[in-house]
């Protein structure tokens, strides 16, 4: 399987599971600020640095929630 082929189903999960919530729902960030899940799905959509590295956190801890490395 292509690269980029993982990207976009790795990238549909985690949006699909990030449409489950409450697009309002402020989610806090690593540095202290906060974002709504509606901007957090905008860049994932957008594809922008941001938002590849929020796919790639997310994909990581299914995994570790999975128990897979």
């Amino acid at each position: 399987m292509e690269k980029h082929q993982i990207f976009e189903e790795q990238k549909h999960l985690v949006l699909e599971r990030f449409k489950t919530l409450n697009q309002d729902s402020k989610i806090m960030l690593g540095d202290g600020s906060e974002m709504t899940v509606k901007e957090l799905i905008q860049h994932i959509n957008e594809e922008d640095e941001f938002g590849r590295r929020a796919v790639q956190v997310q994909i990581k801890m299914l995994r570790l929630l999975a128990g897979v490395s």
